[in-house]
């Protein structure tokens, strides 16, 4: 529990950060931060009878990332300084046809863990299903219902088919689906809401992180998670 965010904070910094001798001091010392960010996100949501989930991972790349454009030794590729939000034009979403379609819900898989492909989507979910095979499941229908909803709402297509529209509510499916509720009818339809309201919040994030030229990372899952495991005693007594 203690290592998964640091693992994520060093997948991360390589992803949006040039290489260079600053990157990987920046990589250990973040990894480094990440085990005490961990335990103390994760006392402060005891009190709500809450997991730590990705938090940790979140608020230290983040903090890492805008500390780029402060510094020379480290610089961020991927980070493009904004100064307004362009939205989209719904009328410009290009339809998706079924290669789109597979493309964007394999890439919302593969996207957990910052990678745009096909091949890293199917290891991924060959790996869920050797721990559990409901995980696995809710992975793929957490990616099926994710591009449908981004698609029906009108979000751009790229990100659809990029997979950054799904991986946040493909994590937010697992959590309510197969990890914290025990699987159920009732759970079914709770992670079906839990995940379309995750891509809701993706979409909202993205207008909030834009002007500060960061990605959302798993912040819609970490936000949209913790409010549906917040009345989970209620709901296990329904």
């Amino acid at each position: 529990l203690y290592g998964y965010n640091a693992y994520l904070v060093g997948l991360a910094l390589p992803t949006f950060l040039v290489p260079s001798p600053g990157l990987w001091i920046y990589i250990a010392f973040g990894g480094a931060v990440s085990v005490p960010a961990t335990l103390g996100i994760a006392n402060v949501c005891k009190t709500w009878s809450l997991a730590a989930l990705t938090a940790p991972f979140v608020l230290v790349t983040w903090l890492f990332l805008l500390a780029t454009y402060a510094f020379t030794a480290v610089e961020g590729s991927g980070l493009p300084m904004v100064d307004a939000i362009a939205p989209i034009d719904p009328a410009e979403a290009n339809p998706l046809a079924l290669g789109t379609f597979l493309q964007g819900v394999l890439k919302s898989i593969g996207q957990v863990f910052l990678k745009a492909s096909i091949i890293a989507a199917l290891l991924l979910v060959a790996g869920l299903a050797v721990n559990s095979i409901a995980a696995a499941l809710f992975a793929v229908a957490g990616a099926i219902v994710a591009v449908v909803t981004a698609h029906v709402l009108g979000a751009e297509s790229g990100l659809i088919t990029g997979g950054l529209m799904g991986f946040s509510p493909v994590l937010t499916a697992i959590a309510l689906g197969a990890v914290f509720y025990k699987p159920g009818v009732r759970v079914v339809i709770y992670a079906l809401v839990g995940t379309i309201f995750t891509v809701v919040v993706q979409g909202a994030m993205n207008v909030v992180v834009t002007p500060f030229g960061i990605p959302t990372l798993t912040g819609p899952f970490v936000l949209g998670a913790w409010l549906f495991l917040l009345p989970r005693q209620e709901f296990e007594r329904g």
